[in-house]
């Protein structure tokens, strides 16, 4: 039961995080390289409180935006890339040893032996997928207004709707999401400055593959992470 369990949990937060990797490439107009680094240092940030991640992983995503929304996408892609070199040496530098042993907090639930803190990740993995699916599009990301953002930002510019605020929020709630599920997700492992490319590139696939389906690709994130996640299991 417990190996099932974290298959499924593991299908959702991968495809939560494909979803970002998704919006930042569609919308934001770039491939984010500093999504995995976030992810690690979410892990390390965990030694000291996970509720300080999602507030790191904020602030790191509003730098993005502010220094590259001028930017195309292959420079912006390029200083994220930066971003995830300069967080990666910040991590070394402060912690000083290669490797690290995150403490798990292990629960019962189904007769099933789990981290609490993967069933948190899996909670708040699915919260995220499912609120974005059920976007009303008055809200600041209404499926309709990113659908606009995504064709033609000039247009949505003229249809009222502030292209560079949407482009912030992306990025800065990609960022959130990855740093905290990082803080979460990476519990009970040894964790170094570069783990986080691994969840990253299984994103960045899971990403490619539901975005050749194109308007359909939100909506087949998780099929697509569920399929992946069944046969690397």
């Amino acid at each position: 039961m417990s190996t099932y369990l974290l298959y499924l949990f593991s299908a959702f937060v991968y495809a939560s995080l494909a979803l970002c990797v998704l919006l930042s490439y569609r919308i934001a107009k770039v491939v984010n390289l500093s999504l995995g680094s976030v992810f690690t240092l979410g892990g390390y940030l965990s030694i000291l409180s996970p509720l300080i991640s999602p507030v790191v992983g904020a602030l790191i995503g509003l730098l993005l935006h502010t220094c590259t929304k001028r930017m195309d996408m292959g420079r912006a892609t390029l200083f994220s890339l930066g971003l995830a070199i300069a967080i990666e040496e910040v991590l070394r530098i402060s912690f000083r040893v290669e490797y690290i042993l995150l403490r798990s907090e292990i629960i019962h639930l189904f007769e099933a032996k789990l981290a609490l803190e993967h069933l948190l990740a899996f909670l708040i993995s699915a919260a995220f997928i499912a609120s974005f699916l059920t976007f009303d599009v008055k809200s600041p990301l209404g499926r309709l207004k990113l659908k606009v953002v995504e064709e033609d930002s000039e247009i949505a510019e003229i249809y009222g709707i502030d292209t560079e605020r949407v482009r912030a929020i992306i990025l800065i709630i990609s960022s959130a999401l990855f740093c905290c599920l990082g803080s979460l997700y990476l519990s009970g492992r040894i964790i170094n400055p570069t783990i986080g490319w691994l969840s990253l590139v299984f994103s960045f696939i899971t990403a490619t593959i539901a975005n050749a389906f194109k308007e359909k690709a939100y909506m087949l994130v998780f099929p697509v992470s569920l399929g992946l996640c069944w046969l690397t299991w």
